[in-house]
């Protein structure tokens, strides 16, 4: 959302545009989940509760306003965020969902928010489920109210673990998942794993030893360099080879992948990494390297060219004037998938249970944890492809 059209929307916001609509109904199917009538002759109801913080910008001028816009990141988060929910709003509302749909301003901060007061004073009990608040410790506050009604709690960007509730389901994957994830994945190729991890990955190098007996950890000198003949001899030649990089030293990245290259010709190798690496991004690294070796790694998101991608982005763009980021993205999936799963006889909870969606960049895949609440094991595992795009490995 351009900064025009966020002004625009923090005017709308004062002007209490944000309410309760209806998407009305009509006969029609999703792609992934089977839209249906609810069994009662009451329409559903979603809440978002998003962090607009009007209170802090109400006296603002137009000026003052944008200059909030050029500094305050968290609003700019929750505005992007808002205008790809609304995105998914009008895209439930020309599927034929019906569910009454309310905006409310948790006005909220890391430690604190309305959330007790807005469940007081709109009934939030009678909700079917609830998207937001941002932070953890006011999503897990909204759920604790909630429970009791099994009202639906979706926690839509917090990656920290606290408290588990039955009816609070955190959507962001666990790092932990994505870590298992990616083993997985190579021992499910009959992988040949080994590791290279800087020294101070201390922790890195412990989950290894702990959880991934198997994996074979290549030597170092005292100083943290590559001991070449310490990876080379760990290499086979019948078997895929997976080389899991964890460390952001220019100098040991280098080391490594000019020796795998070197090997190339004898071995199938393929590159892994557990997590996102910037230095992998700098001008330093040659991009070229990391596509001949295929550069694999798990993500909660995924590269998505299809026509229905295409076409979100091209309505996005026509709506707001720019490309929808990572935020607005989010805002879409985390609320038409809400959309999707309400339109159906059953509940929240009860299509949680069972049924696995994807959207536009994030898979839904719920489950309970061992804590009692609900955690997401949607993920994907992405390689670099040799025609320079990000494919899904299979």
């Amino acid at each position: 959302m351009n900064c025009f059209f966020k002004i625009c929307s923090v005017a709308l916001l004062f002007a209490n545009v944000i309410s309760a609509q209806e998407i009305p109904t009509t006969q029609n199917q999703s792609a992934n989940l089977q839209l249906e009538k609810p069994s009662v002759n009451q329409t559903k109801k979603l809440g978002l509760l998003l962090p607009f913080n009007l209170n802090r910008v109400q006296n603002d001028t137009v000026n003052s306003v944008v200059n909030r816009l050029k500094k305050d990141k968290f609003l700019n988060m929750t505005l992007d965020f808002y205008s790809g929910a609304l995105m998914a709003i009008d895209s439930a509302k020309q599927l034929g969902i019906k569910v009454d749909v309310s905006i409310f301003d948790s006005e909220e901060t890391k430690s604190n928010s309305n959330v007790t007061k807005l469940i007081a004073d709109h009934h939030l009990e009678n909700y079917n489920a609830i998207i937001g608040p941002f932070y953890q410790t006011n999503v897990e506050k909204t759920a604790e109210l909630l429970s009791a009604n099994q009202v639906a709690v979706i926690s839509p960007l917090s990656k920290e673990i606290g408290k588990s509730y039955p009816n609070l389901f955190q959507t962001i994957t666990s790092p932990s998942l994505l870590r298992s994830a990616i083993f997985d994945f190579m021992r499910s190729k009959n992988g040949n794993v080994i590791a290279v991890v800087d020294k101070k990955k201390v922790s890195v190098k412990k989950y290894i030893q702990d959880t991934q007996k198997d994996v074979r950890l290549v030597n170092l000198t005292e100083m943290g360099a590559l001991i070449p003949e310490s990876l080379s001899s760990k290499l086979q030649k019948d078997r895929i080879n997976y080389v899991v990089l964890e460390t952001e030293s220019t100098v040991l990245i280098k080391a490594t992948l000019k020796l795998l290259l070197s090997k190339l010709k004898d071995c199938a190798i393929q590159l892994v990494i557990l997590e996102p690496n910037e230095t992998l991004e700098t001008d330093e690294i040659e991009f070229s390297d990391l596509i001949k070796l295929k550069l694999l790694y798990p993500s909660m998101t995924r590269e998505n060219n299809s026509l229905e991608a295409t076409v979100f982005e091209k309505n996005y763009k026509l709506k707001n004037k720019v490309t929808p980021n990572t935020f607005a993205t989010r805002g879409f999936d985390v609320t038409f998938d809400a959309l999707k799963r309400l339109s159906q006889a059953n509940s929240f909870l009860e299509s949680a249970s069972n049924q696995v969606t994807e959207q536009v960049e994030s898979r839904f895949d719920y489950f309970k944890n061992d804590t009692g609440g609900y955690a997401n094991k949607g993920l994907y595992i992405l390689y670099y492809d040799t025609d320079m795009t990000v494919k899904e490995a299979k």
